[in-house]
């Protein structure tokens, strides 16, 4: 929901708290913790993938599969560099 309609919304089932200013204030600052705490929340459901991810790439095993799936022809890695014109 936006947070326009989330304003009218609480206006709705608010509507003397509306009038106060400071009651708008306490009531739109307690919606952006609420709206923090969800967000984060769904930030720690990806610390398990990116743990796994982390340990795939220190193993090397991501490395090795790309390494294998390139069909490029190997870079040969010659001390002599030739320049022809």
């Amino acid at each position: 929901m936006s947070p326009s309609a989330e304003y009218f919304r609480w206006r709705y089932y608010h509507p003397h708290e509306a009038e106060n200013p400071s009651a708008v204030w306490a009531a739109a600052w307690n919606a952006g913790g609420r709206s923090a705490m969800h967000d984060s929340s769904r930030l720690v459901e990806l610390v398990p993938l990116l743990t796994d991810l982390l340990q795939l790439l220190q193993d090397e095993r991501v490395e090795a599969d790309v390494r294998a799936s390139d069909r490029r022809p190997a870079y040969v890695d010659d001390d002599e560099c030739e320049v022809t014109w």
